[in-house]
């Protein structure tokens, strides 16, 4: 999971630690690789799980083909719907593991970066969320347009 999010996280990393003692500098580096565990981790069953959903509406959806048009318009609208909320949930999960690691970094900052950087991963968190949810709905209005 390489995103330019995460490789400008490591590089404000690496700037921030060259102001902290040793021991916070230490702190700060395993406090940030075990935030980024937790989230590749997160992600990964996140993924699992919408797998998992998408294989279930692609089998419904082919047992409806099979019933005629107008059973296949319906399953097609739910499969849509299906597969815009698992992965919408798999961003959602991906921008929580992120804005964690971006805490965990800006925790490692200079106090006098901290704030900056906190606004900084809010932001794109704000951000990372607001993309997932303008997608699933666009997708989710694409299934209530196949349902006439």
């Amino acid at each position: 999971m390489k995103s330019p999010t995460l490789s400008a996280l490591a590089l404000a990393l690496a700037l921030a630690l060259s102001g902290c003692t040793a021991e916070s500098q230490a702190e700060a580096q395993e406090d940030v690789a075990e935030a980024r565990s937790e989230a590749k981790a997160e992600v990964r069953e996140a993924q699992a799980d919408a797998r998992e959903t998408i294989n279930d509406a692609n089998d419904d959806l082919n047992d409806a083909s099979a019933d005629g048009r107008d059973n296949f318009n319906d399953a097609n609208a739910e499969a849509t719907e299906d597969t815009a909320d698992a992965r919408h949930e798999v961003a959602m999960t991906r921008a929580e593991g992120e804005f964690k690691v971006a805490k965990e970094v800006c925790d490692g900052m200079p106090a006098n970066d901290r704030d900056a950087c906190g606004a900084r991963a809010e932001a794109d968190y704000e951000m990372a969320k607001a993309t997932a949810h303008a997608e699933r709905d666009a997708a989710q209005a694409d299934a209530e347009r196949m349902k006439r």
